[in-house]
């Protein structure tokens, strides 16, 4: 057995007794606000301690963050990308998509509304932070896609189920199952493979920026959240098909690009935990999220 197989196991038992024991403090009754506040921080620190724990302990491996939720940090030659995977089938997480009221919020701001394990930006946007496609939360659409400007995959979640709508036959309306959707593009993994050739530009496709991306297993019960850094000396970003690739090679079977740029951040056990190309956060349009079950509020 490997060092790293040992830890992933170890590393799970471990993670999951601190989770429960944390979120078991978070809700106990408490008699003060001093006490539920000091309770939904020992969550909070337990996340970054595991986060911090998984990055020392292992480099370019899987590590558990959460029940059902590794981490991974890939570093290689001039790429630098973060990812988050999220076991469907565990049912003390779900996911969400960002309602109308966190609309222009940055990934950190959402995520920590939502209590929330891992999140990452969505759709592109307009300077009105209007998003370009569907963008749907708590069960409501805020925002509809104009087909006129383009036609964009959209991805809905509902609690633990997640599903990727392609843009050759639209979602113009949700599905009964849905609570979230938010929208992207182009498709770049479709069937296990990266897709090619890739739409779009020389400048939007196969020049390096930084990128994210939202994939999902050949059986769906694992969920991807990806961004990869650049605009750097030394890490210019991934083009496209770089980008296809690696959701590929990270298990991903149908994957989308959403926007990147500055607007790439994600937000993993209780901070960014990528390089922003501006030096800071944007606020963005919209957001997907990995949340503790009991934050839903629907």
């Amino acid at each position: 057995m490997r060092l790293g197989q040992r830890w992933s196991e170890s590393a799970h038992a471990t993670v999951r007794t601190g989770w429960t024991e944390a979120r078991k403090a978070a809700r106990r009754p408490a008699g003060t606000a001093r006490d539920r506040i000091c309770g939904t921080a020992r969550l909070r620190l337990f996340l970054l301690a595991a986060l911090w724990y998984a990055g020392v302990a292992t480099a370019d491996e899987w590590t558990a963050i959460a029940p059902g939720v590794e981490y991974r940090h890939v570093q290689r030659d001039s790429m630098d990308a973060h990812a988050v995977r999220a076991d469907l089938r565990e049912k003390s997480i779900a996911v969400v998509a960002s309602a109308a009221r966190e609309q222009g919020l940055t990934v950190s701001e959402f995520a920590r509304s939502r209590g929330a394990i891992a999140a990452v930006n969505g759709d592109y946007f307009d300077s009105a932070l209007v998003p370009v496609g569907l963008a749907m939360g708590d069960g409501e659409v805020w925002a509809k896609a104009d087909e006129r400007l383009r036609r964009e995959d959209v991805i809905g979640v509902g609690k633990r189920r997640v599903e990727i709508f392609p843009r050759a036959a639209p979602l113009r309306r949700p599905k009964r199952w849905m609570s979230g959707a938010v929208s992207g593009w182009p498709m770049v993994v479709r069937d296990c493979a990266p897709i090619s050739p890739l739409p779009g530009s020389d400048y939007f496709t196969r020049a390096p920026h930084p990128r994210t991306a939202v994939g999902l297993s050949k059986d769906r019960r694992r969920l991807l959240l990806v961004v990869a850094d650049g605009r750097r000396d030394d890490v210019p970003g991934l083009t496209l098909p770089e980008l296809a690739g690696l959701m590929a090679e990270l298990g991903a079977c149908t994957a989308v690009n959403l926007d990147g740029g500055g607007s790439s951040a994600l937000w993993a056990g209780g901070r960014i935990v990528n390089r922003p190309s501006d030096g800071f956060e944007r606020p963005v349009a919209n957001h997907i999220a990995v949340v503790p079950a009991g934050r839903l509020l629907r």
